[in-house]
């Protein structure tokens, strides 16, 4: 797990990959990002679009508030192609000043 100060940029990415054949896909309908403060409780980012670098790789830059409480933050990836939904989880932390 990654540790950032409050105010720096997490660089979110992840790569999609065809379950059976291992290639570099796109989903066909949305690939989105959550992101929830340490409590749980606030999405700080809600369910956003990531952007597309090329097949099968996504980013998503998160800039925290200088404020930003410390601990660690969860990132829910969601890859949607038409009914079918993936998932994968990762986390990062931001620490104090």
């Amino acid at each position: 797990m990654a540790d950032f100060q409050a105010g720096e940029t997490v660089i979110c990415s992840v790569t999609i990959t065809n379950s059976v054949t291992g290639a570099l896909t796109n989903p066909g309908t949305s690939m989105t990002i959550t992101i929830t403060d340490p409590a749980r409780v606030t999405k700080v980012v809600d369910t956003q679009a990531m952007v597309n670098d090329s097949v099968g790789k996504y980013h998503y830059d998160y800039t925290s508030s200088v404020n930003a409480p410390a601990g660690v933050y969860v990132v829910n990836y969601v890859a949607t192609d038409g009914g079918r939904v993936s998932k994968q989880r990762d986390q990062f932390s931001i620490v104090a000043n």
